[in-house]
């Protein structure tokens, strides 16, 4: 008798770590996940050592909105996460000029955005952001068209040729390539006609806060729904490595959340 219920209890302890480990697998998977900021992109909302919560669920019931701080697979490369924050929202036109914003041609009020030292040229766009249900085709004109309307291609400022270069060991590639090409047969150019074709999924302009030190849709296009992850929204640890010992840790940020400015 006694051996049997040693062997219950010892089972049953199985089955609890079991459990238990496939909950947290859950828990990680769909709901809450925590990530580290690498970079200062998203300075100074977000600092470099900061530890945060993202909200996985979320998206499943309702769309990113404005001012949204995403996490998201880079769309270049599929193990690379990136944290951005949301600025076009499908259908929408976005343009950057002399470090001010323009949506739908309403300048943004952005007190999260930071520009530093002498800004590179920031002159971008415009561009239509791309939404569920369009209708895109490339006439004989050799221009682009979005639901009937020529859509302007971006180019890039640092490029005079108007290449981008959105992956770190590939070649330049068109603005039609960065920001329209997934939606697009590979290999399409403006040198050949596209018959109508629909846009599958919703896609987003997203911007670092950080302007002048940001890799974000103004160098490698849209995102597209089905890569977001979820919507950062708590900083629980923060670490600032470059400071000294006692330093490290920079109280004044745990526990704080990610608050969602007026638009």
């Amino acid at each position: 008798m006694k051996q049997r219920k040693a062997k219950s209890v010892v089972r049953e302890y199985g089955e609890a770590i079991v459990f238990a480990i496939v909950l947290a697998l859950v828990f990680r998977q769909f709901v809450v996940q925590a990530f580290k900021i690498p970079s200062s992109s998203m300075e100074t909302t977000l600092l470099v050592g900061d530890h945060i919560l993202v909200n996985k669920f979320l998206y499943y019931f309702t769309s990113p909105q404005h001012s949204d701080i995403i996490v998201f697979q880079y769309p270049w490369e599929e193990d690379r996460d990136f944290i951005k924050r949301v600025i076009g929202l499908p259908g929408e036109h976005v343009l950057v000029r002399d470090r001010h914003v323009y949506v739908n041609d309403q300048l943004l009020h952005e007190p999260y955005a930071r520009y530093t030292g002498n800004s590179r040229s920031d002159t971008f766009g415009p561009v239509v952001v791309p939404k569920k249900g369009d209708r895109i085709e490339i006439r004989s004109d050799k221009r682009f068209y979005i639901n009937g309307e020529p859509v302007p291609i971006p180019t890039s400022p640092h490029h005079p040729q108007g290449l981008f270069q959105p992956r770190n060991d590939g070649p330049p590639v068109s603005g039609l390539e960065t920001f329209y090409g997934w939606m697009l047969p590979p290999g399409t150019t403006l040198q050949q006609s596209l018959e109508p074709r629909t846009v599958e999924h919703d896609f987003y302009f997203v911007l670092g806060d950080n302007r002048n030190n940001s890799q974000d849709s103004r160098y490698w296009g849209f995102v597209r729904s089905t890569r977001l992850k979820g919507r950062a929204f708590f900083i629980y640890w923060s670490w600032d490595r470059d400071s000294s010992f006692v330093h490290h840790i920079r109280f004044d940020r745990l526990g704080k959340l990610l608050d969602l400015p007026a638009y």
